[in-house]
């Protein structure tokens, strides 16, 4: 990771003393979003809880609420200056993803005995990557106009879920509590899904 970072500064500089020497055109911009949807609820009911391996809407819920933001800097270099046609850009991306989950399940044998799952926990994802873009403007001296782009980018996966299980168990009047809390990383929970043979949903971060 530290060679590739050195490798795209080296190459940025090159670049930039090029566009002095031949007199290009440079731009810098950023960027900012914020979005919030379920995207991992059916993924998690099957991976993220074990109490909840058999899990039926009609015995309890899970509930996601799911958010993030992305944001982004770019310096851009247009050989030809500011109205020529072709240009390539460096950017940095920070992606954000936050989720607290929350569920409860009951399961009773019809004689009174029950065992009851409370759980709840967050899951912190936060990718970020250094891209490369090649684009070509079409119509660039208009003031609206369309391009096509081609990019690549490396970076890291980076985040980890932390969650609380407390479990009651009523049994013959008796009454039993046990509570746990794991913490693992992305590592790790990628790490043992793959030995497990499944696949992470967000994995294309």
């Amino acid at each position: 990771m530290k060679k590739a970072t050195v490798l795209l500064f080296v190459l940025l500089a090159g670049v930039y003393a090029y566009g002095f020497a031949e007199g290009g055109h440079w731009e810098i911009g950023g960027h900012y979003s914020y979005w919030s949807i379920d995207v991992i609820s059916s993924w998690a009911e099957d991976n993220l809880v074990s109490e909840f391996d058999d899990f039926d809407p009609k015995k309890g819920k899970l509930d996601f609420d799911s958010h993030g933001n992305n944001y982004g800097i770019e310096l851009r270099y247009f050989p030809k200056g500011k109205n020529g046609s072709f240009s390539i850009g460096f950017s940095y991306e920070r992606n954000n993803f936050l989720s607290d989950v929350t569920g409860t399940y009951t399961e009773s044998d019809g004689n009174g005995n029950q065992a009851k799952v409370e759980a709840d926990g967050t899951i912190n994802l936060y990718p970020h990557s250094f891209n490369v873009n090649l684009r070509w403007e079409i119509a660039p001296r208009a003031r609206i106009h369309p391009y096509i782009g081609l990019g690549f980018g490396f970076g890291v996966q980076d985040g980890k879920y932390v969650l609380h299980t407390k479990t009651t168990t009523y049994y013959q009047g008796n009454t039993q509590i046990s509570e746990s809390i794991e913490e693992k990383t992305l590592k790790q929970v990628l790490d043992e899904l793959k030995e497990e043979g499944n696949e992470f949903p967000v994995g294309f971060f």
